[in-house]
């Protein structure tokens, strides 16, 4: 009655289109031409109240309304023509609108002046904030394709987008694109009984992306801690306070660019018994849009600006069977094996590393001239040999801040089968990859608190793998009594020990379906699932996948998760 959490929305969304087609009269030429226009416009109120005397309290009321309103536009004239018997060609031409605006505000009152009320009017400290962005992309397209004889294709397209969020003199950008694929079985000389497709295909291909620009403006502060949270808050007693917002944004900033190359190949053996696909490919990236550090001496701390370059390589192969093809019985697997390799080249003038998130140490960065991502923190302190080094004490001793991870995997692989045997059909998925670091904060800390089932052993003694600074082997021995104090105390300074090798198997999914009805109106089954059922991995205790913090920071990081879950379900499908 007096602690209430509701949550409004009023929504309207819908589209319309008109079309005209014709083929002139002739069966060689076809034209199409669309107009579609939709919308969809939402606005969401909340109120979270908390009544006077909660957890001695004296009562609180949020409010928040969150307001979007987009519409899109698309034009699209399509032609076909058969050229020949054997020649066709279709061009397209399109125009593309998207308007979005969105409107946020939120009050905050506290402090009630009698119980019974739970309403703002009745609040003693008011706070207010509300923000409003609109954005606006205007896009025109185009898009050729010819093919012949169903053996060669060549496809090549154009856009060029103009869009409200970047600086006046860069919000237009152009970006084309070209393919082509040729079906060597279609050639009569290729023709046989042990190849009965091959095709070969390249492309090259540009993308534009945007970033967001916003004039330089001033916000009001907050300060606090990680555990204070934000204790100083305006306005305080009436007086309010304005500062430069921490981020500049360039006024020069353009539009990101990628160039893409790629090349591949499709081969069916056997009547498809073998199936074979790869594909490499190569991404330049340009004016990549990020924020670089700036000193304190500027007044701010970060700059919105174009730098650096970073490209990847791309393999990816897949390889299916299907060994067994009958009426009743039918069995096919498949592998598919990624490899991917990100390199940063070079950052904005001036700039090693920038860092894309976590604490102060440690944290995810992209670091000129390494892999991307990588991770970086408080090493252990080495020889020259690369030997982690001992105090005194038996005790490994930190070193410098520095790279102390590498999260690229060496491979991803996957493996999924399908068993038909008459009315039932069995299913499984399996996951592997290889390589890669991860820094397991969930880990290191179960140990620093003697959680953990490795800390179990209290009476025990503990050898670091590690060497003392004469050079000889470790062999001082750290007693159970000393090992949660000081062990574990002195590796949660460190933070390389608790970065993990990546690695992991995992069962993902195992299926089960069997039809009990089958006629030519109805039809009948039930299924049952389980997923994430078993793993191997090198991380202890978690589940590498199921890693938490600011969206797993490319895989770099886990913090505070929970184990992952097995899911099991059963259901029943009427097809009528």
């Amino acid at each position: 009655e007096n602690n209430s959490f509701k949550e409004r929305t009023q929504r309207f969304f819908g589209n319309a289109f008109a079309k005209y087609s014709t083929d002139f009269g002739t069966e060689n030429h076809k034209l199409d031409v669309k107009y579609q226009l939709g919308t969809d416009a939402y606005t969401t109120n909340y109120t979270d109240t908390w009544g006077y005397g909660h957890s001695n309290g004296t009562g609180s009321i949020e409010e928040q309304s969150v307001t979007n309103n987009e519409i899109n536009s698309l034009l699209t004239v399509t032609y076909d023509w058969k050229i020949t018997p054997e020649l066709d060609l279709n061009v397209l031409y399109g125009n593309e609108l998207v308007d979005n605006s969105s409107k946020y505000k939120y009050n905050l009152g506290s402090n009630f002046n009698f119980p019974g009320w739970n309403h703002i009017a009745n609040a003693s400290i008011y706070s207010s904030t509300g923000t409003y962005h609109r954005e606006r992309t205007v896009g025109n397209f185009g898009n050729i394709s010819l093919a012949y004889r169903n053996m060669l294709y060549l496809n090549a397209t154009v856009r060029n987008d103009i869009v409200s969020s970047m600086p006046r003199n860069n919000r237009s950008f152009f970006y084309p694109s070209i393919s082509a694929g040729f079906i060597l079985t279609e050639l009569d000389a290729l023709k046989n009984n042990v190849i009965n497709h091959a095709k070969l295909r390249v492309s090259y291909a540009e993308v534009g992306q945007a970033g967001d620009f916003l004039e330089n403006y001033y916000s009001t502060p907050t300060y606090g801690g990680f555990y204070t949270l934000t204790p100083i808050m305006y306005p305080m007693k009436g007086t309010t306070a304005y500062t430069p917002y921490y981020t500049i944004f360039d006024p020069k900033l353009k539009p990101q660019n990628t160039r893409s190359y790629e090349v591949g190949a499709d081969v069916n053996f056997l009547d498809n018994l073998i199936t074979f696909s790869y594909t490499y490919s190569r991404q330049n990236v340009k004016d990549q849009i990020f924020e670089v550090p700036l000193a304190s001496s500027t007044g701010a701390s970060k700059l919105l600006t174009n730098g650096g370059k970073i490209h990847n390589n791309t393999h990816e192969f897949t390889l299916g069977f299907n060994p067994i093809r009958t009426k009743n019985i039918n069995w096919d697997f498949a592998f598919n094996w990624t490899k991917i390799d990100n390199y940063v080249d070079e950052l904005a003038p001036g700039v090693e590393n920038i860092s894309l998130g976590g604490y102060v140490t440690p944290q995810v960065r992209a670091s000129a001239g390494e892999k991307f991502p990588v991770i970086y923190g408080v090493g252990f302190k080495r020889d020259e040999n690369g030997n982690r080094l001992v105090d005194e004490n038996g005790l490994p001793i930190a070193g410098e801040a520095q790279v102390i991870g590498k999260v690229s995997p060496d491979f991803l692989m996957g493996f999924n089968t399908t068993l038909r045997l008459w009315k039932c059909t069995i299913s499984a998925v399996l996951d592997w990859k290889q390589g890669g670091q991860m820094y397991s904060r969930t880990t290191g800390l179960a140990d620093y608190y003697g959680v953990s089932k490795r800390t179990e052993n209290r009476e025990g003694t503990i050898i670091f793998d590690g060497y003392k600074t004469d050079g000889t082997k470790n062999d001082i021995a750290i007693t159970g009594a000393n090992a949660q104090q000081v062990f574990y105390s002195r590796l949660n300074d460190i933070d390389e020990s608790s970065v993990y090798d990546n690695s992991f198997i995992k069962l993902r999914e195992v299926a089960v379906n069997y039809k009990i009805l089958q006629k030519r109106s109805i039809e009948l089954s039930v299924n049952a699932f389980a997923r994430n059922i078993l793993i191997w991995a090198q991380l202890p205790d978690l589940d590498p996948k199921a890693s938490q913090g600011n969206n797993n920071m490319a895989g770099a990081f886990e913090d505070y998760s929970m184990p992952q879950t097995a899911s099991f379900g059963f259901g029943f499908n009427i097809k009528f």
